[in-house]
């Protein structure tokens, strides 16, 4: 009898090569879940198509792509009214008393966000809300992940997440109100 057919190595290269363009934030562990492999298995892929870990990746992509900015964040992939994915790199200037990254810090870089992701001006939001689930350290590389989940009437609902590798570190959910061409002209 024969095992379950795996996919041929040239093939799952490729494959890896064409996921990891798309979604640069892809881990080892997560290829090796998509492929039904060892996670050496895709060390090895990584390295035979000199493709760096994702750390490495997500350097490179805050420090040579050229895109757009807002509050901190590099969008990455923007697909406005819907979604979009960015890179913040903390600094020592975001850092607290405590010495590490403020919340105050992460709010601004997601309501920026927030923003570029409605492609629209906002009024003063109208509910914030987050959760500061692990503290960051300066230095520290976020992926940011942004999607809007409802909108009713000139209100948007938007979630922001911020990871560390594969580990949500804060979150924010804002509801907002757009603001109409004559409104913005005026306020």
């Amino acid at each position: 009898m024969m095992e379950k057919r795996k996919m041929d190595k040239n093939k799952r290269r490729e494959a890896i090569q064409n996921l990891l363009r798309q979604n640069p934030c892809l881990t080892d562990g997560d290829l090796a879940e998509r492929f039904s492999v060892s996670v050496a298995t895709i060390r090895l892929d990584r390295q035979t198509l000199g493709i760096p870990q994702m750390r490495e990746r997500m350097e490179q992509l805050v420090s040579s792509q050229p895109s757009e900015s807002h509050e901190g964040v590099r969008v990455l992939d923007l697909d406005i009214g819907q979604k979009g994915v960015g890179l913040l790199k903390t600094t020592e200037e975001m850092a607290d008393s405590a010495g590490m990254v403020s919340a105050e810090k992460l709010y601004g870089a997601a309501a920026g966000f927030a923003e570029s992701l409605a492609g629209v001006p906002f009024a003063s939001t109208q509910v914030g809300n987050i959760k500061y689930k692990i503290p960051v350290v300066p230095g520290t590389i976020l992926i940011v992940k942004g999607r809007i989940v409802l909108m009713r009437g000139n209100k948007k609902h938007i979630y922001i997440s911020f990871f560390r590798g594969d580990e949500e570190v804060y979150r924010a959910k804002f509801i907002m109100e757009i603001l109409t061409e004559t409104e913005a002209s005026h306020g």
